[in-house]
């Protein structure tokens, strides 16, 4: 199976290039990798796409970075969170 390809330059999602992103996402992902992010999104654990940064390797860390920390927004964290507990529950039994 050959490796998808990375965009040849960083490249952000915004509303201003959805479709430009969301095919340079598909390019670099492959289909499994989209299905992959659809599943997140549907299951309530992504919001959507919006400030997802893809580039060639090497490309994204910025000054001060070190690894990846998602933003997410308080509705999500609060999903997770209830998801958490309810596993923490589910083992105590």
């Amino acid at each position: 199976m050959e490796k998808p390809a990375a965009p040849p330059a960083p490249i952000t999602c915004g509303p201003e290039n959805v479709e430009p992103f969301r095919r340079a996402l598909r390019a670099a992902l492959g289909d499994e990798g989209m299905a992959l992010a659809r599943a997140f999104y549907d299951g309530g654990l992504i919001d959507g796409l919006r400030g997802v940064r893809i580039g060639p390797l090497g490309s994204l860390q910025r000054p001060g970075e070190v690894g990846v920390c998602p933003v997410l927004s308080d509705a999500a964290e609060s999903r997770l969170a209830d998801l958490a507990w309810k596993r923490e529950q589910e083992a105590a039994k």
